[in-house]
């Protein structure tokens, strides 16, 4: 009798095997896109772990499918200098995948028809809420959702410490919108503002502030109990207080003494949780029958492309989630913050997604490279029929300023050589030659737009050379005639000393302008400073007017090439102030 009962039971076990094998949960039968077994995985992220161990802070990952996790683990601290480990507690900030919670939205109030994605979006702004457009053409929700607003980028006031430097999303998107530089629907220009733009749509529908709605309709019915979205994080207490645990890194593993910042556009960066919140958020997209959505067709809605590159049938974005190029095509989006980056990928075909973790700043081993375990390395001919004709000429990234004071930083050129190991496509939309990747554009300009930039630049900085050493030589003049008590002064010698000082007066308080902007000052904090350079531009042309009438009308006995100098490098400062907006302080 106890035989046939051993018997019967291995028989079950095997039929149950059977039976799980046949629905399509027999780990050992399934693989990842990359051909990695499912019994695989853990093994080979291990491995990939221990050969980078020792750029590593901290890192959490999950894999899964849109039936369970196939794996996850942690690994490293979240405080390496007091060996706090990373556990299920540890909390991260998602940085620009929270941009995925906005289009969630978007196409939850598109289910219940309270939006059109293709009318123009000022239909549901306030009468002149936006004051620098430059297009008469609409701006659709599609638009912002491809990043093709035309919205120069943004960097004054993203990123503050002070928490009293902001008060609502209105109140920011209003007081700080970027110029409009690009025609809608033509150019991709990522853009943290459009998002966050997005989001306000997203209030004034609803009648809700955007963490508010996003608390009741995704984390509520996820039971993501562990996440916050607010600019403060105090949507959440808990997620409040455990991110004060969160130390941050660089690449190479060493410590940012100071990555906590609030994100004024909070709807672009903010949301900060656990691993297991994140892959909560993420299986929900991979389920047909989503929590999220009333109806699966939304879903697949959702995942439709609204954007491909040129005219091919290569996804470039699918309503706010872009397309990944590894092996298969994944959607999904990356994030950085001042201290943590994030990605989140979904292969909806398979089924398969994976969410990581980290809190170094820039990291990619872990949110890029890590990602080809799961969806295998990019092969250009999974995607184009032929090779890609390499572009030859200069370009320079869409995501840039084009007007204001912050041109200057628009001074970056991408030679355009072929790169097998991404995808980019050249295009000609509407007459504007490009490259496309994700997540930008790169527009093509002329090679004398490259030297006339890069000379200017150059020549201003001659020109402060030249200031910096007269005025040394006119100093040490002064203290040898101060000692032999000899008496030398000129009206043209006057007049060249404070023209050298206006120069360097100038270039340093431009130089401090970057360094604030760069360390995420308040702009209050250096407006003034762009006053100052304004008011300097017009000395500048009053000193150089006065040096030509008096060079003219009484040319001077000696250093008559020393004198018309200082005239030019009055020039070449003012026409830079020109040129590079400086004198725009209204566009701070």
């Amino acid at each position: 009798m106890q035989k046939k009962i051993i018997v019967l039971l291995m028989l079950i076990s095997l039929l149950s095997g059977s039976l799980s094998c046949k629905l399509g949960v027999c780990a050992k039968d399934k693989t990842l896109p990359s051909g990695v077994s499912y019994d695989g995985v853990a093994g080979e992220i291990e491995d990939f772990v221990q050969e980078h161990w020792n750029t590593t802070a901290g890192m959490a990952v999950s894999v899964f499918d849109d039936k369970k996790t196939i794996y996850k683990n942690s690994f490293g601290y979240i405080d390496k200098e007091q060996e706090i480990a990373v556990d299920r507690e540890s909390v991260f900030e998602w940085g620009s995948a929270s941009k995925l919670l906005v289009w969630v939205s978007v196409m939850q109030l598109w289910e219940q028809g309270k939006i059109d994605l293709d009318r123009d979006i000022r239909d549901y702004l306030p009468q002149g809420f936006l004051r620098n457009l430059n297009y008469e053409k609409k701006i659709t929700m599609i638009n912002l959702m491809n990043h093709q607003g035309g919205f120069q980028e943004l960097y004054i006031n993203l990123f503050v410490q002070d928490r009293g430097a902001f008060s609502s999303l209105e109140e920011c998107l209003h007081d700080y919108e970027p110029s409009q530089i690009y025609e809608p629907g033509t150019v991709t220009a990522y853009s943290n503002w459009g998002v966050a733009l997005a989001a306000y749509i997203v209030e004034r529908i609803s009648g809700q502030t955007f963490a508010e709605y996003v608390q009741e309709h995704i984390f509520w019915p996820l039971e993501m109990n562990h996440t916050a979205v607010y600019v403060d994080l105090s949507d959440n207490s808990w997620v409040q207080q455990q991110r004060k645990n969160l130390q941050c890194y660089t690449t190479e593993g060493e410590l940012i003494s100071d990555c906590f910042y609030y994100i004024t556009l909070y709807p672009a960066g903010m949301c900060t949780s656990t691993l297991e919140d994140f892959e909560t958020f993420a299986k929900a997209l991979l389920k047909e029958e989503s929590v999220l959505f009333q109806s699966a067709d939304t879903r697949q809605e959702l995942f439709t492309p609204t954007q491909y590159y040129g005219d091919t049938e290569i996804p470039q974005n699918c309503h706010g989630f872009w397309m990944v190029p590894y092996g298969v095509e994944t959607l999904g989006h990356g994030g950085n913050t001042a201290g943590c980056s994030s990605y989140l990928l979904l292969q909806p075909e398979d089924s398969i997604g994976v969410v990581v973790m980290t809190n170094q700043a820039q990291e990619k081993v872990y949110n890029q490279d890590m990602m080809k375990l799961i969806f295998g390395e990019f092969q250009e001919e999974n995607y184009f029929d032929n090779p890609r004709e390499t572009p030859q000429g200069i370009y320079r990234s869409a995501r840039t300023i084009g007007k204001g004071p912050f041109k200057f930083m628009s001074l970056s050129y991408e030679s355009g050589e072929d790169d097998r190991e991404k995808i980019w496509m050249k295009t000609d939309d509407g007459g504007i030659e490009k490259i496309s990747y994700p997540y930008e554009d790169s527009i093509r300009i002329p090679a004398y737009t490259m030297v006339w930039e890069i000379g200017l630049v150059l020549f201003w900085l001659l020109a402060v050379f030249f200031s910096l050493v007269s005025i040394f030589i006119k100093a040490v003049g002064w203290m040898v005639r101060k000692v032999k008590k000899q008496e030398k002064k000129t009206v043209l010698g006057i007049w060249s000393s404070v023209a050298c000082l206006l120069e360097i007066a100038l270039l340093c308080g431009f130089a401090v302008i970057v360094i604030k902007v760069s360390s995420y000052a308040l702009a209050g904090t250096y407006l003034w400073l762009t006053g100052v350079i304004f008011a300097l531009g017009f000395a500048m042309i009053g000193f150089a007017l006065y040096g030509v009438v008096k060079l003219v009308r009484v040319p001077p006995k000696k250093a008559r090439v020393y004198l018309w100098t200082v005239v030019v490098t009055l020039l070449i400062s003012v026409v830079n102030i020109w040129y590079w907006n400086l004198y725009m302080f209204w566009c701070v």
